[in-house]
């Protein structure tokens, strides 16, 4: 009886703490009339066969606070196109970041070559709605 009652507060706890945590995700933003497009460039070389999915270093890219990222959906690469951009450690949106990581899916195989353009990423500037 004891152990199911500290599994159920346990259970518990793990919800609450998990409704924080995504209250604290939510942001109510306005997008700025600023933008910014920088180049996703592997830090890497890599081969991948058709249908892979798999993260690629890349050359890091600095991220202002308040700033909302959306991957061009242009192909850039003839081997397959960036899905996700992200760091080791995920950061809220109102701090500087630095993403140095893409996942990468592949259409076709072949290789990605250190230097090779993958993708584009799309940098706007945005603030919280009052």
């Amino acid at each position: 009886m004891v152990m199911f009652m500290v599994f159920r507060i346990l259970g518990r706890m793990t919800k609450i703490e998990k409704e924080i945590k995504e209250e604290e995700a939510k942001y109510d933003l306005i997008i700025k009339n600023e933008a910014k497009i920088e180049p996703i460039v592997a830090e890497e070389d890599m081969e991948f066969k058709q249908g892979d999915i798999k993260p690629i270093r890349i050359k890091k890219i600095k991220i202002p606070p308040m700033s909302v990222l959306l991957i061009c959906p242009y192909g850039r690469h003839r081997v397959g196109h960036v899905v996700a951009v992200g760091e080791e450690v995920p950061m809220p949106i109102d701090v500087e970041r630095e993403v140095d990581m893409a996942m990468f899916a592949c259409g076709f195989e072949g290789e990605v070559k250190k230097g090779d353009l993958i993708g584009m990423l799309l940098i706007l500037a945005a603030e919280k709605r009052e």
